[in-house]
């Protein structure tokens, strides 16, 4: 395991409670050197150049100049976790959006036929029995997001009397106006803060007139998504490009992870989204797809021919300016500019 795939097993198995970045240099003389660093100090590294001063400077986001040298930080977020108390046609629906949209997905359920039924709809867990008992297993995270939707509001009531003791993004709960009211009432009682009471999302989700399961679920997670937006100050890396990048390489096999360090207007992936491209033809993650995705690996491809003749070390900006004409010509709804990193690993 060389020292790119060190650190990358070090991001892969790190502390998710710490705060965490990965520095790399972008430009000039130390192109290609790389930092993990935890809680403001240096855990490994590539190259020197991230020794002594610098270390002091490696805080913030984006690209900035650190002693002289183009730099990239990029704070790392953690995977959303969706944990949906109830198991119904609604929670049903809202296991298979959520999918889409990668959050990690728990389904705490005390009926057995309800929590089989979450398996099969794509759960990535599925936990059956006592809701609070189940509910101090959970591990503490800012990156939870707790729905209550179960059969009853005495069972969303012992929901939330655990939920609201946990770190988390967000709460809501499936509840008319009034029975919200009266529950955030309660939970003052309770002696939750009324700032608290008043954070929990009920009625659960945005108002588009959702009468289906269907509908309701896209409400929901609709909200959660404008909630995950409004808050996110980092991107939580691929967890399948994050494999490969801490993996020794099939024999013969070259690499190049594309990273997004810089976006103007509208481009539709933001900075510090990956996308890992090798010479065996697989492609993992997107950096937004189209054919700005597609001039991307087609760099790639030609890094490939140059490591074959034993050029490494490659390390490249590559600046893609989507024009409206480009955009029109292409058939895409989004224009910008992007700056994407390439780096062989």
């Amino acid at each position: 395991m060389d020292k790119m795939e060190q650190i990358y097993a070090c991001v892969r198995d790190r502390d998710r409670s710490k705060n965490a970045l990965l520095a790399t240099v972008t430009e000039g003389a130390a192109a290609g050197e790389k930092a993990y660093v935890e809680d403001g100090t240096i855990q490994i590294q590539k190259g020197t150049f991230f020794t002594g001063e610098n270390e002091k400077n490696l805080q913030g986001k984006g690209l900035m100049k650190i002693n002289g040298q183009e730099v990239f930080l990029q704070p790392l977020g953690n995977q959303s976790k969706l944990i949906i108390c109830g198991g119904g046609h609604v929670s049903q629906a809202l296991v298979k959006m959520a999918g889409l949209l990668d959050f990690e997905i728990t389904v705490l359920e005390d009926r057995p036929l309800f929590a089989e039924t979450a398996k099969r709809e794509g759960a990535d867990q599925v936990f059956c029995g006592d809701y609070r008992e189940l509910l101090q297993q959970i591990p503490d995270s800012s990156d939870n997001y707790f729905v209550c939707m179960t059969r009853g509001h005495r069972f969303d009531r012992d929901c939330l009397l655990e939920i609201l003791k946990k770190p988390h993004a967000y709460v809501g709960m499936m509840s008319s106006r009034k029975r919200s009211f009266l529950m955030k009432k309660d939970l003052v009682q309770e002696g939750f803060s009324e700032e608290l009471a008043e954070s929990l999302h009920a009625p659960i989700g945005l108002s588009i007139g959702a009468q289906t399961p269907a509908e309701i679920a896209l409400s929901v997670i609709s909200e959660i998504v404008k909630v995950r937006s409004e808050q996110s100050k980092e991107t939580a890396l691929d967890e399948q490009v994050l494999e490969i990048l801490s993996r020794t390489p099939e024999p013969g096999e070259q690499r190049v992870l594309c990273t997004i360090i810089e976006k103007h207007g509208s481009a539709p992936r933001s900075a510090g989204t990956q996308m890992v491209v090798t010479s065996m033809n697989q492609i993992t993650g997107t950096i937004g797809g189209g054919c700005a995705e597609a001039e991307v690996i087609t760099r790639c491809r030609g890094y490939f021919a140059e490591m074959r003749k034993g050029i490494h070390g490659i390390c490249e900006i590559v600046k893609i300016q989507m024009s409206t004409d480009n955009v029109e010509e292409e058939g895409m709804v989004c224009g910008g500019r992007i700056e994407v990193l390439l780096e062989e690993t």
